[in-house]
């Protein structure tokens, strides 16, 4: 199914599947327009709309093959994940990238910031 790229379009979209998101939808364009009100840039908005008119085409059309990889996550089945970050007490982490045989390997530690 095809989405009008406006703000109105996605909003409808957004307030029927995840009325959450709308929510959020709705702060996000309130305050871009009250930037705009202010210094009469509207990139922001077409901007805005354009990251959350995405979001509104994939509930349209989700892709079967990613909504089979999310229901074996939320089963506890992680052989989809290719990398694994740990957070360490120091605040770094650790990351694991998925091996050829399918085993966890230490990749790098990204450091605290």
């Amino acid at each position: 199914m095809t989405v009008p790229r406006t703000a109105a379009a996605v909003r409808q979209v957004l307030a029927e599947w995840r009325p959450e998101l709308c929510e959020r939808f709705a702060a996000e364009f309130h305050a871009a327009m009250s930037a705009t009100d202010a210094d009469f840039n509207t990139t922001r908005i077409d901007r805005l709309v354009g990251r959350w008119w995405a979001q509104a085409c994939v509930l349209l059309n989700p892709d079967p093959e990613v909504e089979a990889v999310h229901a074996r996550l939320k089963s506890g089945d992680g052989s989809d994940l290719v990398e694994s970050w740990e957070r360490q007490p120091d605040g770094s982490q650790r990351v694991y990238r998925r091996g050829p045989d399918g085993e966890w390997i230490f990749e790098q530690v990204i450091p605290a910031t």
